[in-house]
């Protein structure tokens, strides 16, 4: 049996819920594969680190960052690996911030989205974002508090990045997130359940499209998007947000659900309009690799352009285009629900996971803190 020891900061945030729900749900599927995990939230702790392999949490030092500055936190992590075989656990939002300086020090960086040419972490992007960037350039768009630029120096390094799971497997029905959030209080399992409740895709909706979404974000660049989406639907349809249950229940009986990025391309309500049978139109996505990967334009949703120019056409032609569209969230359904609930659900998720494991002991090795420094 071999041990591997997650360091984390448990369900305190959707990201860490999500990071650790799979964890939870497939713990006997894990231990019947041979694998011993076990959470653990002290870095200083000796039983951290008496394990066969660690899993880090990117929240565990997030705080640290801006306070201590990179050298102390890294000195840090880099005595952790010293200790334990090291897989880093990015569980940000986006295929963008990376958090290369931690690369040397680590055996596997595991992200929840990764972009699919990684090349181009290598060359800087305004905000740590590839679609910050691209309003940057193309529109002017600049952020009040301008992000650092964190580019991987080392092309050999590239090697050492893969894909976990995203977001997507977690429990998005009615009460989902409150259970998740009770659970970092009550440490008792059975609070997570795996959603089972799908809407038919082809059932009959009333309502052609929506686009609940929240506007203010600390970055022009990231609300840029949503803001310039909300002035075309102005007079079209109310983009306010709305109570769980009425947003849900709404979901339920609307065709088209607009869901821009937010702070990373992947947000909660992809998988809610999925969840409730409804079609997704999100930026166009192409630029990404994720799983489980509910994504596939013109396959699981329908992708519109950054730039927008095309989104008011694809919004106008849904009544034209409902049956095609519902096919398309029942092929989205088809894939999360295997994700989920699936014959091979389990085994699917302990086969990633164990992959990223043999790649954390398997690895050549860490570089060392001189490098990342």
């Amino acid at each position: 049996m071999r041990r591997i020891h997650i360091l984390t900061r448990g369900f305190e945030s959707p990201n860490g819920r999500a990071f650790l729900f799979p964890l939870v749900v497939h713990r006997r599927a894990l231990a019947d594969a041979g694998l011993d995990i076990s959470f653990h939230c002290n870095p200083a702790d000796p039983r951290t680190v008496d394990c066969d392999a660690l899993f880090i949490e990117s929240r565990v030092y997030s705080s640290r960052w801006a306070t201590e500055g990179d050298t102390r936190v890294l000195e840090d992590i880099a005595d952790l690996g010293q200790k334990a075989p090291v897989a880093w656990f990015d569980i940000s939002d986006s295929t963008g911030w990376l958090q290369p300086q931690v690369l040397p020090l680590v055996k596997v960086y595991a992200k929840s989205q990764l972009l699919q040419d990684r090349n181009i972490y290598m060359q800087p992007h305004y905000g740590n974002r590839i679609w910050a960037d691209y309003y940057h350039r193309a529109e002017g768009i600049t952020d009040m508090d301008e992000a650092t630029p964190r580019v991987v120096v080392d092309s050999a390094h590239l090697d050492r990045l893969c894909v976990s799971w995203n977001s997507g497997l977690a429990d998005y029905s009615l009460h989902g997130p409150t259970r998740m959030a009770l659970r970092q209080k009550l440490p008792i399992d059975w609070l997570l359940r795996v959603p089972t409740d799908f809407t038919p895709a082809h059932t009959s909706r009333d309502i052609p499209f929506t686009c609940r979404m929240g506007i203010n974000y600390s970055r022009a660049t990231v609300s840029h998007q949503r803001r310039r989406i909300a002035a075309l639907l102005d007079g079209r349809m109310a983009t306010n947000k709305l109570g769980r249950r009425a947003f849900l229940e709404e979901m339920r009986n609307t065709r088209l659900v607009v869901s821009p990025f937010g702070f990373g391309e992947i947000t909660l309500k992809d998988f809610e309009a999925t969840l409730c049978g409804s079609t997704l139109l999100k930026p166009d996505m192409s630029h990404m690799e994720t799983w489980p990967n509910i994504f596939r334009s013109g396959e699981t949703i329908v992708a519109y352009k950054w730039d927008l120019s095309d989104i008011l056409e694809i919004i106008d032609t849904v009544d034209d285009q409902s049956h095609s569209m519902a096919d398309m969230a029942a092929a989205a359904q088809e894939t999360y629900r295997s994700a989920l609930i699936g014959p091979t659900a389990a085994h699917d998720f302990v086969s990633r996971f164990s992959a990223i494991l043999n790649n954390t002991l398997n690895s050549s090795g860490a570089d060392g803190l001189v490098e990342a420094t």
